[in-house]
């Protein structure tokens, strides 16, 4: 979002003002240290006809490829990624379990947990 009004308010108007209306342009996108890491220099490329810029290719081309267009296998309906995720979900899922199995044991034996009561002054 940050880019686009970058394109909108900032790069378009200056266009605009040095006469470069119709064409070709290249842009540099502003998306942090890191993702340049991961993905490379983003760059935004698009075209001015007739006063409206038309967002044409953004590159590298996977930037959007990541996970949208793979299938991701599910456990239990939740999606995981690699066997390291799986073993977090099966963890999560006991945890969960015996919670609930902790409360029901305590309520078969008459165990209530007493609470603290918050004395107000």
């Amino acid at each position: 979002m940050r880019n686009y009004k970058n394109l909108i308010f900032k790069i378009y108007p200056t266009l605009k003002r040095e006469g470069k209306i119709d064409g070709k342009y290249e842009v540099d996108l502003l998306l942090g240290e890191l993702f340049e890491k991961v993905y490379g220099k983003p760059k935004l490329m698009f075209s001015v006809k007739n006063d409206v810029a038309i967002l044409e290719d953004i590159y590298p081309g996977e930037l959007f490829l990541d996970l949208n267009n793979v299938e991701c296998p599910t456990y239990k309906g939740v999606p995981y990624r690699s066997k390291k995720d799986l073993e977090k979900i099966k963890i999560a899922e006991k945890l969960i379990w015996w919670k609930r199995y902790m409360k029901n044991l305590r309520w078969s034996l008459g165990i209530e947990t007493k609470r603290k009561k918050e004395w107000r002054s």
